[in-house]
């Protein structure tokens, strides 16, 4: 698959997985969410060309990101009712989602490769507005947006080119031979 193609499809595979568990978990239903997300990581790993280095960032990246989360859960600073196994940490189809979004940074978000301020700046505008969205589906409650949004915001300010600097060095002799 063509790089073009490879990251429509990244994007598009990320997409159904993110509406997928946020709807599902609005209705309830989490564990769908779950079901979706595994099935298109499986996609996702079906169609790289280095299975290894990909399972260790989304390894990576699932634990950060669920630790994240969790401690946003155990503060009070997100609220989710949807999948709670144990009430201080991240419910299931949240840490189904860190999953995905692993499977982007190598591909949708090899753009930012280098591009560590850029990385910072989006996951601080970014990253709020997607818990918003979440919101907003009735998927999370987010008690106090103000604070919300300030600690969402700096903690993907520095997650956003933490994870793309793991990718970068998981994945960078394959894009570029090497040199950024």
């Amino acid at each position: 698959m063509n790089s073009q193609k490879q990251i429509i499809v990244n994007f598009i595979l990320f997409q159904l997985g993110w509406f997928s568990c946020v709807l599902m978990a609005a209705q309830g239903l989490p564990e769908t969410g779950i079901v979706m997300v595994l099935l298109l990581v499986c996609i996702q790993f079906f169609l790289a060309t280095n299975r290894k280095n990909l399972l260790i960032l989304i390894t990576i990246v699932t634990v950060i990101g669920s630790a994240w989360d969790s401690v946003m859960t155990s503060l009070g600073v997100l609220v989710f009712e949807a999948g709670m196994i144990v009430s201080f940490l991240a419910p299931g189809w949240i840490i189904a989602m860190w999953l995905m979004f692993a499977t982007t940074l190598n591909i949708s978000f090899r753009w930012l490769f280098g591009r560590y301020w850029l990385a910072m700046l989006l996951g601080a505008i970014c990253g709020p507005l997607t818990y918003q969205a979440g919101a907003a589906m009735s998927a999370v409650v987010i008690p106090d947006n103000l604070l919300a949004n300030s600690v969402i915001a700096a903690g993907w300010a520095f997650l956003m080119p933490l994870y793309i600097k793991l990718a970068e060095r998981l994945y960078v002799d394959e894009v570029t031979g090497g040199k950024l």
